[in-house]
């Protein structure tokens, strides 16, 4: 795909040139409203959708982590206080993190971001969105290499993928334990070391947090101008052609605030699609490495993803296994994804991305995620992958959604 390659590789850096497109600025507006064009110029009516966003989890998380530290201080003579006041922050990470809803985010701000939808309407019986995020994320310490490194490390060391914020949380939790085990004044050097662990934990935790929020913006080639050219490509290739499928579009905003662009598209839509014959692919850093698919997805306590879908990604890996050019294997995904989200609200959804041999991304949030890191080869593998992806649902799971529909129809 030589010729194709660098068209696509221009379509990034289109991308890109928006520079600081950070959730809910004006860069992220005006992107928004290139991709609008972009999807018109291939002859798919496009319309940009506003959607609300609070995009300062930075800021948040970091007075979550100073209320569980005077929380932590306060309960060593004060149990009741304490415990009362790490509870509050704890709660308050997990209803937020985990995407339920941007409950202490409010108080931060709110901002107008936009979602870029493209609709088939062909009264096909089921309707299969491509999802990409179009928003970059900000840069920081956080997401330096040392700590990817090490955070991929101690995953494979206890075999189990670990999310960048879920020691965040369980520091927490571990407080509150100790904080709750106070309260009947009991007391002691074993409890007081214990508590002391995690509460340096989030002492750590906040200058970084703080890092996050006063870094710029990463260019976000890899994460993921690569995931929406992937999807433009996608669209092309595949609009109008599915026997069993209206295929969507779907450019997210503020996806790098907990998926706020998802979340303003299913209060839109919810009442238009169901969650029997509306599947989401979502295509997120698809630009490096080889082919991974969601198994599991969510920061804290990830979701399965839908299990048809993961066994035709399955077979399509295990057809693949002679040739070896996709090298797709399944994967855990520690992170709020657009897919992640999607699956969290009932809808059949699976995320397809791009890992290196340590699963985790080398550029994320980092000023080096520029066009020239994308991998061409590792873009085309993608759209290999999800080509058949698409053409497989069409052909196993769009006969079901066909027939239900007749079914419900008679009825």
């Amino acid at each position: 795909m030589s010729g194709r390659g660098e068209e696509l590789r221009e379509e990034i850096e289109a991308l890109v040139d928006f520079d600081e497109r950070a959730p809910g600025s004006d860069a992220e507006r005006r992107a928004a409203s290139h991709l609008a064009e972009r999807l018109n110029d291939d002859g798919r009516a496009a319309e940009v959708e506003s959607a609300d966003t609070w995009p300062r989890w930075p800021v948040t998380y970091a007075f979550h982590a100073l209320a569980a530290i005077v929380g932590s201080v306060l309960a060593v003579s004060s149990p009741i206080p304490g415990a009362a006041l790490v509870l509050v922050a704890a709660l308050a990470t997990f209803i937020d993190c985990s995407g339920t809803f941007p409950l202490s985010r409010r108080l931060f701000g709110r901002r107008a971001s936009q979602n870029v939808v493209s609709a088939e309407d062909d009264d096909k019986p089921g309707t299969l969105i491509l999802v990409a995020h179009y928003d970059a994320g900000q840069q920081g310490a956080l997401f330096g290499r040392r700590l990817e490194e090490r955070r991929a490390a101690l995953g494979r060391a206890v075999k189990r993928p670990v999310g960048r914020l879920e020691p965040f949380f369980w520091a927490q939790v571990v407080i509150l334990v100790c904080c709750l085990v106070r309260l009947p004044d009991i007391q002691g050097t074993l409890l007081t070391a214990i508590q002391f662990v995690p509460t340096v934990l989030l002492i750590v935790a906040l200058p970084l947090l703080v890092d996050v929020a006063l870094s710029p913006t990463s260019p976000g080639a890899q994460d993921n101008a690569s995931g929406v050219v992937a999807a433009l490509e996608l669209a092309r290739r595949h609009g109008g052609k599915l026997e069993n499928f209206d295929l969507w579009v779907l450019l997210t905003g503020a996806q790098e605030s907990l998926c706020d662009g998802m979340r303003g598209f299913n209060r839109r839509h919810r009442g238009e699609l169901s969650k029997s014959s509306t599947i989401f692919l979502n295509l997120d850093e698809v630009g490096s490495g080889s082919i991974r698919f969601s198994r599991r997805e969510g920061p804290l306590i990830p979701v399965r993803s839908h299990v048809q879908l993961v066994d035709i990604c399955q077979e399509i890996a295990e057809d693949d296994e002679e040739e070896g050019s996709f090298g797709a294997r399944p994967l855990v995904n520690r992170t709020l994804s657009d897919g992640g989200f999607a699956r969290a609200r009932g809808y059949p959804a699976i995320t397809v991305t791009c890992r290196n041999v340590l699963d985790y991304v080398p550029d994320h949030h980092r000023a080096t995620d520029t066009p020239g890191r994308v991998e061409l080869a590792a873009l085309d593998r993608a759209l290999g992958f999800c080509g058949e992806l698409i053409e497989r649902l069409d052909g196993q799971l769009g006969p079901e959604i066909a027939r239900a529909a007749e079914v419900s129809s008679s009825d």
